[in-house]
């Protein structure tokens, strides 16, 4: 009787096995897509992230004074809100203390 349960427990686990190995087998092709898609979005990240840094280096102070006054022309209410609060963050900053 212990004799008919030993093959079944070994064929069994011989059974097992290849399952087991086609499941790592998948696991680690699906680690391997991931870590393409995610190899592929850091490669689109540092590239865009190249080109804005490029872009702000090139861009002059007068450019970007101009684009803010024509953003304040478009806006007046919110360029002088933005004012007021810089100026008040500013002066709590830089005022004298008592």
């Amino acid at each position: 009787m212990t004799d008919s349960a030993s093959p079944e427990t070994s064929g069994a686990s011989e059974s097992n096995e290849p399952s087991c190995e086609a499941g790592l087998a998948e696991a680690v092709r699906l680690a391997k897509v991931e870590l393409q898609k995610a190899q592929a979005a850091y490669d689109r990240a540092r590239q865009q992230a190249a080109e804005h840094l490029k872009a702000v280096r090139e861009t002059k102070l007068g450019a970007v004074c101009d684009q803010t006054l024509e953003c304040v022309k478009r806006h007046p209410g919110a360029g002088l809100t933005l004012a007021a609060l810089v100026g008040f963050y500013l002066g709590r900053l830089l005022g004298r203390k008592r």
